[in-house]
């Protein structure tokens, strides 16, 4: 029923946008490490976060797609989008007037999370806890402040399939203000100054649409598992763990809050951008267009810039030292719809994964063919005396006009 044909990529902001949701990609590296960074920090209930930021992302998505349908098209639609982002399967057709007890096989995160972690003690897919209190919301007229949303078994834990527990009762997760309308900033972009840059880039806008779940409702590209998920959902994770931190521990909270954003930042770059140049697609398209170590950064830029993260530039390259800049970024983005001006950088993962990409580029042997791909091989030289330091400059969240990040050793 969901035909993501039907929404055209804003090439001049590097935009996507679903049923007035923003909407970017993003790897089970990056998802599962944000998640177990939230989730390690037992002393804050983050569960409120976990579940009412994918409910409030996804209620109003869902919202604007299932207006004029019928309860039985609302299902098929809630179940249709969820597939096609990548999320996994879910069969709404015994949800009623009093919820759902529903049961799945295929969920993202429990599947990618044993992959990245192996198991762990309690469930961990509290998207679709969220995602299903927004859709019974949606389908039943609901008020979204009166659901009660539990994830009761997870094979993540060891269990043989994941149960969802949606029913009317105490709200057991935050809810949020209306957001405002994205306003994009009309400073005119740095081009990356690539002879490649348009051929890549319009080489994976092509691919774009075609990025969808397959019949177990995954997203599998570039070696890794993707999932197409709604930007406010994620950044608002960052934003209340941060929230969430200072409460606990003030400024030192923030600060440890951001150091651990950055880090899953770092992992996306290593790990994703690793996988997107050790793929299929890059030796295909991308790597007979390479000659240096430069051109590799400037050509993955050039085909993440169809991700919905903004536009991505470099100014400076070298290998001791280069400085980013995004245009629009979806971090920032998101924190001005959601919250407004920041008194602080917003734009962890953007920042990490540029990060991440120098580490990969300069000290590794991925050019050569020999990328690290362990997570060891990750934490050994994430704990190297010679590793890049990432100095956040500017972002739009603060009142500037454009995010730049400089990446040095």
């Amino acid at each position: 029923m969901f035909d993501i044909n039907q929404y055209p990529f804003d090439t001049q902001h590097n935009h996507l946008e679903i049923g007035g949701e923003a909407m970017v990609f993003h790897c089970h590296h990056y998802m599962n490490y944000l998640q177990r960074s939230i989730l390690d920090a037992d002393y804050i209930d983050s569960s409120l976060f976990l579940i009412g930021s994918a409910a409030d992302s996804a209620y109003h998505q869902l919202l604007e797609l299932c207006t004029g349908l019928s309860i039985d098209e609302a299902k098929q639609m809630a179940e249709s989008v969820y597939k096609h982002f990548g999320f996994g399967l879910i069969d709404l057709s015994n949800m009623d007037e009093n919820g759902i007890e529903l049961t799945t096989y295929k969920s993202f995160f429990s599947k990618t999370w044993v992959m990245k972690f192996g198991p762990c003690k309690k469930p961990v897919d509290y998207y679709t806890s969220g995602y299903l209190a927004a859709a019974y919301a949606v389908i039943f007229n609901k008020p979204l402040g009166q659901i009660h949303a539990q994830q009761t078994t997870c094979m993540a834990t060891g269990d043989s399939l994941n149960t969802h527990v949606i029913k009317m009762g105490e709200c057991n997760f935050s809810l949020y203000p209306p957001k405002q309308k994205t306003v994009f900033n009309p400073t005119p972009k740095q081009p990356i100054n690539w002879e490649h840059e348009i051929t890549i880039t319009n080489a994976f806008l092509g691919a774009h649409a075609h990025f969808i779940g397959n019949e177990e409702g995954y997203i599998q590209a570039f070696g890794v598992y993707l999932v197409r998920v709604q930007s406010d959902y994620v950044n608002r994770l960052q934003f209340e763990f941060i929230r969430a931190l200072r409460e606990v521990a003030g400024e030192y909270g923030e600060t440890l809050g951001s150091e651990l954003l950055l880090e899953a930042g770092h992992a996306c770059g290593f790990f994703t951008y690793g996988g997107v140049m050790t793929s299929n697609e890059w030796k295909t398209v991308v790597q007979p267009l390479l000659k240096t170590k430069e051109d590799w950064i400037r050509g993955l830029l050039s085909l993440i810039n169809t991700m919905g993260w903004g536009y991505h530039t470099v100014s400076e390259l070298s290998a001791e030292r280069a400085t980013f800049r995004n245009y629009n970024d979806f971090e920032d983005l998101s924190h001005l719809r959601m919250y407004g001006q920041s008194h602080h950088f917003t734009h962890w993962a953007n920042s990490g994964g540029f990060t991440g990409l120098m580490q990969l580029i300069y000290q590794t042997d991925l050019v050569d063919g020999n990328p690290i791909e362990t997570e060891e091989g990750f934490r050994a030289m994430r704990r190297a005396k010679q590793g890049y330091k990432t100095i956040m400059k500017k972002g739009m969240s603060c009142g500037d006009d454009y995010l730049e990040v400089e990446v040095c050793l």
